[in-house]
């Protein structure tokens, strides 16, 4: 194909200085602000199908595309192509076949996309807390088997089964929505725990352990429906089944550990999530923003009498560069429920989801909170991209590097009617502040190292890194 549409391109070269046109290989053969869109080649997509490729780009075969905005679709499209994780390497060409028309070339080198290995990891919030409350037993290990673009068509399959310090098993399938396309999923999961988390002591989890006697056992399953519009609109519709089983001497130590009181508690949830995605990356990104809003029902007193609650969670971020590898990153996020207080099992606050820089070790419970990030960075080494010569396999030998120092400063508060008398910082200001280094690797991986503060008279190393595959 390429050997076609190379030769193509030189007769039409050819022809061009024979009638006297300029050679610019970038700008078009008239002054006309439009030009149509007359072919895509795809080179490299040996497993992904041209749709899903195709559905990514802000162009169209057939459409047409201003001049003035070329340079712009061609970087839009590329971010789009690299932040649907399926490629190590995107480039994209283009040529001018005649005066009113444009042929877009683009070059993929797929990922590895079928996974299976051993598990073998840390149980916690985040790493900082693991290496605070590790005792040796605070491991899970097993099996993980991913299988991403199944099928060529960006479908996801997940099988997960762990043992350790809690017992897992987990499968799931995602079939994605491609722009102007709907998608669906199912996610069914199982999970049992001799060890659990049942209050807050100073602002800490606190838990009980068993010598292998089970403490507290949950089964359920979820559908989704997505849909995507106009690239950067994303629709979630999700409705589950949740059972919880907790065992008599968690009910002891816990007796609101479960709605009502009860040992089993069984719960319908329904939620909406709507995201607006700009960004040039969704990994670590630098300019663009985002946009996500949750609204969510958990419990309506039809196959058990907890009536349940209402959950409201957004976000929003905004990056931008603000001089020559400087930039700039504000995120802010708020989540409420409709009640004052809900059963420990679906304890909600900081720390759980959301985390402020400087409180890792730290659980803040309350049913409303809100809190933002701001982060200033310095590319310290901008992205480079390196082919390992001694690795045979394509999937892997294309690497790519950056780092970025960065100074953090963020803040929050959490609203907690009926706090704990033991714990402090909630219906508190809460500051952190630090500084450290970030590290971004190929398959979206983040390595960060940070040095922090709090105003209450805390600091010192935290690690963060989304080592998951």
């Amino acid at each position: 194909m390429w050997r076609k549409f190379v030769s193509s391109a030189f007769v039409v070269v050819m022809l061009m200085a024979g009638s006297g046109f300029p050679l610019k290989a970038l700008e078009p053969l008239n002054s006309e602000p439009w030009l149509i869109v007359r072919d895509v080649y795809i080179e490299g997509n040996l497993k992904t199908h041209r749709k899903v490729i195709l559905s990514e780009l802000p162009f169209a075969i057939g459409s047409s595309v201003r001049i003035q905005d070329l340079m712009g679709h061609v970087e839009r499209a590329k971010e789009n192509l690299h932040n649907t994780s399926l490629f190590n390497l995107v480039e994209i060409e283009f040529s001018y076949p005649d005066s009113k028309s444009i042929i877009f070339a683009i070059t993929v080198k797929e990922r590895w996309y079928l996974w299976a290995f051993p598990v073998f990891e840390q149980e916690g919030r985040n790493f900082s807390d693991f290496l605070r409350v590790n005792d040796g037993s605070y491991f899970n290990y097993g099996l993980y088997v991913k299988h991403d673009n199944f099928r060529g068509r960006r479908e996801s399959l997940r099988l997960r089964m762990v043992t350790g310090y809690k017992k897992q098993f987990i499968f799931s399938y995602h079939n994605p929505g491609l722009n102007q396309q709907s998608g669906w999923g199912v996610n069914i999961n199982w999970l049992w725990n001799d060890q659990v988390s049942y209050t807050t002591d100073n602002d800490k989890q606190v838990f009980l352990k068993t010598l292998g006697s089970r403490l507290l056992t949950r089964s359920g399953v979820e559908l989704s429906y997505y849909y995507r519009h106009n690239l950067d609109h994303h629709h979630r519709v999700s409705v589950g089944y949740q059972n919880i089983d907790a065992s008599d001497t968690l009910i002891a130590v816990r007796a609101d550990f479960l709605p009502g009181g009860l040992k089993r508690s069984e719960t319908l949830e329904v939620g909406y999530q709507y995201i607006y995605d700009r960004r040039n990356s969704k990994v670590y990104p630098l300019t663009g923003e985002f946009v996500d809003v949750g609204f969510s029902r958990r419990g309506f007193g039809v196959i058990s009498d907890f009536q349940g609650f209402f959950q409201l969670s957004a976000i929003a971020t905004y990056q931008q560069e603000i001089l020559n590898r400087f930039y700039g990153s504000t995120k802010g996020f708020v989540s409420a429920v409709d009640t004052d207080e809900v059963p420990y099992v679906f304890s909600t606050g900081l720390g759980y989801n959301e985390f402020l820089n400087g409180f890792e070790f730290y659980v803040v419970d309350g049913t409303t909170y809100g809190g933002i990030q701001n982060k200033l960075l310095y590319e310290l080494i901008p992205r480079r991209n390196k082919t390992l010569r001694w690795i045979p396999i394509d999937q892997f030998s294309q690497f790519h590097y950056a780092f970025y120092l960065k100074l953090h400063f963020d803040a929050g508060y959490v609203i907690n009617e009926n706090r704990l008398p033991g714990n402090r910082m909630a219906n508190s200001l809460l500051l952190g502040y630090g500084l450290g280094v970030d590290m971004v690797t190929f398959y979206d991986k983040v390595l960060s190292l940070n040095y922090s503060f709090n105003n209450f008279a805390d600091h010192g190393f935290h690690f963060q890194f989304n080592l998951s595959l």
